[in-house]
């Protein structure tokens, strides 16, 4: 076993199993759809982080010639997607006992301070990761300014309330989001 499979079988798992947890919360949102009270910036939430997911494992690949690997380095990419997980986990209500609403703009905000420090977190561990497996020359690289700047935008939202500022960081994150996927290879051969 070359060290990139040791290494992409754990990281494999724990992102998988976010995967799982992005998708157990919208199906049982489908499930209870009469009574969940939607919220779009929830909605854009979701679509983050199942891009988010899609792009921590589509830039694995690009680790794949690393001959050796660091205890620290794999650390990093855990610390990473555990603390994606632990978005998802956040970003979706649990099933309350009675027949009420579920009300995802209530439940947003009701975790939004905690939800947009994970996020600052991840995507600080985001750019450690990058700045590290993918070094470059300058700040302004996209894969370092992006989520740079959605660390920095995330820590200010996540000290209020206010739907405008939450609803653009929620659209700048999927737009830096899918930025990053088009910028990333398309292709893996």
């Amino acid at each position: 076993m070359r060290p990139f499979e040791f290494v992409s079988v754990f990281y494999s798992v724990v992102l998988g199993v976010a995967v799982a947890q992005l998708m157990t919360g919208v199906a049982r949102l489908v499930e209870q759809r009469h009574r969940v009270r939607t919220y779009w910036v929830h909605t854009v939430w979701v679509i983050v982080l199942l891009l988010t997911d899609a792009t921590n494992w589509w830039s694995l690949w690009d680790l794949r010639d690393a001959r050796s690997w660091h205890v620290g380095a794999f650390l990093l990419l855990i610390g990473l997607t555990a603390v994606i997980f632990v978005m998802t986990v956040l970003l979706f209500p649990r099933e309350p006992d009675s027949s009420d609403a579920i009300d995802l703009r209530a439940h947003y905000y009701a975790n939004s301070a905690v939800f947009l420090r994970a996020t600052a977190a991840a995507c600080a561990l985001s750019v450690v990761c990058n700045w590290i497996f993918y070094p470059v020359d300058t700040w302004l690289d996209p894969w370092l300014s992006i989520p740079g700047a959605i660390v920095v935008l995330a820590l200010l939202v996540a000290l209020t309330r206010r739907p405008v500022l939450h609803a653009f960081l929620s659209l700048f994150t999927l737009v830096g989001i899918i930025a990053m996927l088009l910028l990333q290879g398309m292709r893996i051969q």
